[in-house]
């Protein structure tokens, strides 16, 4: 059976390892990104580089995106030389990105009714998930078109969730990332504070280790702040960014948004200080700048 041509729209931090891992498995792989730079690489290895959505769109079975967020998937989705314009009838978008339930909800009908596909599966994983094939998915769409395309999602993820509908996996994603700032945000409070108390943060570190309340996002991000590591997996800037899509998606819903509320105030007072590009885990500088004290690593 002939493999379905795939395309690959938005090959950066995590569309890259996640586009050569289609590639890998002997796809047809038709790229865009607007930095062409980030293409380079895939295109060295055998994937072919267009010039526009549309191209990639008109070229494919399949196209991947994997993009900043709602107003960047509407436009290249939606925009002059777009994705949709650019399909075949039957064709199927798989959007990977973090964007709201209104964006899925609008691309699925508009797509529905020029019998076109759009499924939203986001991931949970960072980029080492992403190289290994590790990712957590969470696809949601028309179940023809979603087992159509099975087999390229377990190209990609070690665990699938399907939905009826892209709604409900856009909402699992902003919720499960409400999660990760959360998390971040109360464990920067907490080192800031154990520093200010005069208690080793490696040993506040290692009790949690041996504790229920432990993760695997604790260990490393706190780690990496007890070594000054702020190299960006996932800025500050896009938490904020999931991070207001949490408020706004309560209100939608009728639910209460304190707690995503105060930690975007956080956010951006980090940003403000100059550190919106930096790892996600750099929120805790908004909280050292106000104790004038600094958490690293003893010795």
């Amino acid at each position: 059976m002939e493999k379905l041509k795939v395309g690959f729209i938005g090959t950066g931090m995590m569309g890259n390892p996640m586009a050569t891992r289609l590639l890998d498995a002997g796809y047809p792989l038709y790229l865009y990104n607007r930095s062409v730079e980030k293409t380079e690489s895939l295109a060295k290895d055998g994937a072919i580089v267009c010039t526009s959505p549309f191209d990639v769109a008109a070229q494919s079975d399949c196209v991947f995106t994997m993009l900043t967020g709602s107003e960047a998937l509407e436009t290249v989705a939606l925009g002059k030389n777009g994705i949709l314009q650019g399909l075949h009838e039957g064709a199927i978008h798989i959007d990977c990105s973090t964007i709201l339930a209104s964006t899925s909800i609008k691309l699925y009908d508009k797509y529905k009714s020029l019998n076109k596909h759009f499924i939203h599966s986001p991931v949970l994983g960072s980029v080492t998930q992403a190289t290994d094939g590790i990712l957590l998915m969470f696809p949601g769409g028309d179940n023809k078109p979603l087992e159509n395309v099975m087999p390229l999602i377990n190209i990609l993820a070690k665990s699938v969730w399907k939905f009826d509908h892209p709604s409900q996996s856009t909402n699992l994603k902003i919720a499960l990332n409400s999660i990760i700032a959360g998390t971040i945000a109360m464990l920067s409070q907490s080192m800031v504070f154990v520093e200010k108390a005069g208690i080793d943060n490696s040993i506040f570190l290692e009790v949690l280790s041996n504790s229920a309340l432990n993760s695997t996002t604790i260990q490393f991000k706190g780690g990496n702040i007890l070594d000054r590591n702020f190299v960006p997996r996932f800025t500050v800037e896009n938490l904020l960014k999931d991070n207001n899509y949490m408020v706004e998606s309560c209100k939608t819903e009728g639910c209460r948004a304190d707690i995503a509320e105060s930690i975007s105030g956080l956010l951006k007072d980090a940003i403000s200080l100059g550190y919106g590009q930096e790892d996600y885990s750099a929120i805790i500088k908004a909280f050292e700048a106000a104790a004038n004290t600094e958490v690293k690593r003893k010795g």
